[in-house]
This record gives C-alpha cells, sequence and structure tokens, in this order.
C-alpha cells in the first residue's frame, strides 16, 4: 500500500519547547492527532501546536501501545474536515525521520 502521510510543523512539543514535524493520524479511537515521532507525544490541538502565538495551549499526551495499535495516517479529506488544511507544509511516504518532506 502506498500511503501518504500529511505533515503539520509544531511550533513547540510539549514540555520540551522544541519544534518538531507533526505526523497527522488517525487513532482507532476515533481522534485526528498531530503526533511528534522524535518525542512521541501526540496533539489534538493541531492549529494551536502549529502557531508559535498559540503553541503553549496545546494540550499533548503520551502515546501508550493500545492508541498507536490500528492507527492510520489521516486522509486529506478528514484534515479538510477538521479545517486544518491551511497548517499542512507537505507529506511523506512513510514515517522515516530522515526522509524528505515533499511539498503540497
Amino acid at each position: 500500500m502506498n500511503e501518504k502521510y500529511y505533515m503539520v510543523m509544531a511550533a513547540t512539543v510539549a514540555e520540551y519547547y522544541q519544534s518538531d514535524e507533526l505526523y497527522l493520524m488517525k487513532l482507532r479511537d476515533g481522534r485526528l492527532i498531530g503526533f511528534a515521532s522524535e518525542f512521541e507525544y501526540g496533539t489534538c490541538d493541531i492549529r494551536e501546536a502549529s502557531d508559535l502565538t498559540t503553541s503553549s495551549s496545546a494540550k499533548w499526551f503520551g502515546l501508550p501501545a493500545d492508541l498507536v495499535e490500528g492507527w492510520r495516517p489521516a486522509t486529506l479529506e478528514e484534515i479538510i474536515g477538521l479545517n486544518i488544511e491551511d497548517c499542512l507544509m507537505g507529506t511523506k511516504s512513510d514515517m522515516d525521520p530522515s526522509g524528505a518532506i515533499e511539498p503540497i
């Protein structure tokens, strides 16, 4: 299967106060999250996380194995449904941290 991972840039991640790329993922429980693979944290507050002026209000959580099992990349339709498509920075073909981000 040739999946596409949509990417957003978080201004800061949790208590790390460092930016990171977020993979937009759909969890098995139906939530669409931004996943910071470097820190293994997720947020549902994608718009807030991607803006430096609101990033401190984003709520972050660790991802236990039961949340990660069965997750999948979010589709463009799901992203548009949450009205966060203007936050997109590009796509990746896999979750390899060293992989290039393709512009949209």
